[in-house]
């Protein structure tokens, strides 16, 4: 048998007990690089986030002043969880939630924030974890805060799937994570309970006395950004999206990732350990003539870009310890055929 051969039968081993209809970020039969044939109806579309941000072929437009309601408090009388949903970590926030966003050029002023959550790399190649790329950048981590157009739609549930969606049904605000040598002290609140939502379908309600604004969270300048219509970027992958990825990013330790990725696991598979959450981010999707818009001037984006996958936080290096598991797994399998 053939070394390809090996390495197809140990992708079939690692995802076999997945089952119809499951999808993951393996690479392999339920992999993001089958998505559109597991759910065609929305993620084979041509509208597929995210994407590679390429600055030179964007286009320069002035947009009003964003409107961040709620943004500089601390709530209190709301109910506000932390979760983990078997393919990623976020925060809930309650339905009525006094979080809202307008202005900056979104289709809509009254956007409620639903939820935040974060996509991450991998503990032996932190580098590489973001979802959009940047000038052919990739970050170590990205956060998506999901809003919902209250003046189109009852819910979140009705903005993704309601009769009425488009691209102004939701408006997701994402922001690249940067690694340094401190850590951040708004991210510590998360990581104090991250253990109690370690498993798939566990949530958390934050103590008041550990409760964060949003402000404290996220960088002050929020005037740099891109703009393109897009998706979901998990299955179903619903084009609903009006994207806004800032330039500006959110610091976060080394130490403080590690913890994420170590106390989060994702939904355990019949007779099968739950496996911690690495590596939870779909790659870039093509462009498909869409559009890209820009808020600002950048002389050092201005450049022909790195291709991702040069350098030790290329894109094509984001999969190298998912691959290596599966060669393994194909030489156990050989071994004991």
């Amino acid at each position: 048998m053939s070394l390809l051969s090996y390495c197809t039968m140990g992708a079939l081993l690692l995802h076999v007990a997945m089952g119809a209809g499951s999808w993951g970020y393996s690479p392999g039969r339920y992999g993001p690089e089958n998505w559109k044939v597991l759910e065609p109806q929305y993620c084979a579309g041509r509208a597929q986030s995210p994407i590679d941000l390429v600055y030179r072929t964007t286009v320069k437009q002035t947009y009003p002043a964003f409107t961040f309601t709620g943004y500089n408090t601390v709530p209190t009388n709301a109910s506000l969880s932390l979760y983990n949903n078997g393919h990623a970590f976020g925060v809930n926030f309650e339905p009525n939630s006094a979080y809202r966003v307008g202005g900056g050029g979104l289709p809509g002023d009254n956007y409620r924030l639903a939820q935040f959550h974060l996509h991450w790399s991998f503990l032996d190649n932190m580098g590489a974890g973001s979802e959009h790329v940047l000038n052919g950048q990739i970050y170590p981590a990205e956060l998506h805060l999901v809003h919902w157009n209250a003046d189109q739609h009852s819910s979140l549930t009705d903005a993704v799937v309601g009769n009425n969606t488009n691209h102004a049904s939701l408006a997701v605000l994402g922001f690249f994570i940067d690694l340094c040598n401190s850590d951040n002290p708004a991210i510590e609140p998360m990581l104090k309970y991250v253990a109690n939502v370690s498993q798939s379908g566990q949530s958390f309600n934050l103590p008041n006395a550990d409760r964060f604004t949003l402000d404290s969270l996220l960088p002050p300048d929020r005037t740099n950004f891109f703009r393109y219509n897009g998706s979901l970027t998990t299955p179903t992958c619903n084009e609903v999206v009006t994207w806004t990825v800032f330039k500006d990013t959110i610091s976060m330790s080394s130490k403080q990732l590690t913890k994420f990725i170590n106390n989060v696991y994702y939904k355990a598979e019949p007779n099968t350990a739950a496996k911690k959450m690495q590596g939870n981010y779909r790659p870039p999707q093509p462009l498909n003539g869409r559009t890209v818009y820009r808020s600002f001037d950048d002389a050092s984006l201005n450049v022909t870009p790195r291709p991702p996958g040069q350098g030790d936080s290329g894109a094509s290096s984001r999969f190298v310890p998912e691959l290596l598991f599966l060669l393994l797994a194909a030489v156990i399998a050989a071994i004991f055929q």
